[in-house]
């Protein structure tokens, strides 16, 4: 039984039949593949993909920021080398005082088995030290920061040093 084929499938398959014969001519001039970026056994790409997945993890925690947080760049949220980057796509920065932001792109952009304790999307969440550490609350913006850290916005205490000359005339 013979069958007729479409006009429109037979030129497709033409120019991809062409295609292919330009790649293999391309290789039989001398093309040659390209160096692996690493020389070494396995531990050293593991190393090698290690710090690219770190370094991803740190701009897209940078990135997000810019989007969601700090648009105006008020706090240095958006500067990669305050974010430190782990291996399973989050990153972490230190806002000081025992208290660090925690960066995590989702399960549905990891793709892991790592990602399935997290929520779908990225977002960054508060880490604070203090009586039950390693509680994630999710910040939705610089007032919400702000809010839990835990500012009542009425008013600021901090030490001010007394000038010198003002502890030696009283």
């Amino acid at each position: 039984m013979l069958r007729l084929i479409p006009t429109r499938l037979w030129k497709s398959t033409q120019r991809r039949l062409r295609h292919a014969e330009d790649i293999l001519a391309a290789q039989a001039a001398g093309w040659q593949a390209p160096l692996p970026p690493v020389d070494g056994d396995l531990a050293d790409v593991l190393r090698y993909v290690d710090a690219a997945v770190r370094d991803e993890a740190v701009c897209r925690a940078a990135d997000y920021c810019e989007q969601h947080l700090d648009p105006t760049h008020s706090l240095g949220l958006t500067v990669p080398e305050r974010w430190s980057g782990h291996p399973d796509g989050s990153a972490v920065y230190c806002l000081g005082a025992g208290q660090w932001l925690y960066y995590h792109p989702g399960r549905t952009q990891l793709r892991t088995h790592r990602g399935k304790r997290h929520p779908e999307a990225e977002q960054v969440c508060l880490i604070a030290s203090g009586p039950r550490p390693w509680e994630f609350e999710p910040v939705a913006g610089l007032p919400a920061l702000l809010e839990l850290l835990g500012a009542d916005c009425t008013g600021y205490r901090t030490t001010v040093p007394a000038p010198a000359g003002a502890a030696a005339s009283g």
